[in-house]
């Protein structure tokens, strides 16, 4: 899956202001949202000033993904007009409980494609697992459909439906962190945690979102653009992972060409776990700066 998502940044579609700052920054996904970082008085607007922005190019060329409202809204139906897969990657769906909820929401994403004349599946899913039932049934919705590339932990809503509390957050995040790193994988998806809400503290946010990032996460949602270096940074493999990465492949040849079974590195067998490890290290690497040098490149 080519997709880089390491920062994905929450925008409240009616603030001018803060789309022109999204528009230049370095995240490597704007979400627009037109849920719940929106007075319900305010969501016209923020789809007029989506669609004004959408329409003037502004993010051109930017990997755009919508935070849609509910099924059975009346907002929803508004917001789909908005969805043109020409432009738009995908859609965020909140509130999701289980795999009829990503059907219906698959059936009306049908529609825009039938509506664009795009082809079934350009638009993808990228479903909020934010509930104790959506941790419970991670693994049903995570292979319920092919549009979904991606599963976003709400941290804030799940502590909510659990009625727990943020005194030991690192633990009580533990357990769903965990399943969803697991369905995501199993199903080739990429899971992306939860917002880190301390905003202006960098020295936790990396130490927390490393933390997921050895879990397995491939990125995280983000409420503040001063966060994006910082993601795109835990997110990323370390120097020294790529040194060590580049040494196993090449220990693991040498070995090979020399015709030996076992191939040794600091006094450690390098078996097929470590060779797995250190391919994706070095394809994920490559990713990251195919895709940043092409985002360099059209500033």
């Amino acid at each position: 899956m080519n997709y880089l998502l390491r920062s994905m940044l929450f925008v409240p579609a009616y603030n001018e202001k803060f789309l022109d700052k999204a528009a230049k920054s370095e995240a490597d996904a704007i979400i627009f949202d037109l849920e719940d970082a929106v007075p319900p008085a305010k969501r016209k607007a923020a789809r007029d000033t989506l669609g004004k922005y959408l329409s003037d190019g502004t993010f051109e060329g930017r990997q755009l993904f919508i935070r849609v409202n509910e099924l059975g809204s009346g907002d929803l139906i508004k917001d789909l007009k908005l969805i043109n897969g020409r432009q738009i990657l995908g859609v965020v769906t909140p509130k999701i409980k289980g795999v009829s909820e990503i059907q219906d929401f698959s059936n009306l994403l049908k529609k825009c494609e039938e509506r664009d004349g795009l082809p079934e599946g350009t638009i993808k899913l990228l479903p909020l697992i934010e509930t104790a039932g959506a941790v419970a049934g991670v693994q049903s919705i995570a292979g319920s459909s092919k549009r979904i590339i991606a599963l976003l932990f709400g941290g804030e809503d799940y502590l909510d439906s659990i009625s727990g509390t943020h005194e030991y957050s690192s633990r009580v995040f533990e357990t769903p962190r965990a399943m969803i790193v697991m369905a995501a994988r199993m199903n080739n998806l990429l899971p992306i945690d939860t917002p880190y809400m301390d905003l202006k503290n960098e020295e936790g946010f990396m130490a927390e979102e490393r933390m997921a990032y050895s879990m397995g996460f491939a990125g995280a949602l983000l409420v503040n653009p001063i966060q994006i270096p910082w993601a795109n940074k835990c997110f990323a493999p370390t120097g020294e992972e790529t040194a060590h990465a580049l040494a196993v492949l090449e220990t693991a040849q040498k070995a090979k060409e020399e015709g030996r079974s076992i191939a040794t590195l600091a006094g450690k067998v390098v078996g097929p776990p470590m060779l797995k490890r250190a391919n994706k290290v070095m394809a994920f690497d490559k990713l990251i700066r195919e895709r940043t040098s092409g985002a360099e490149g059209q500033k």
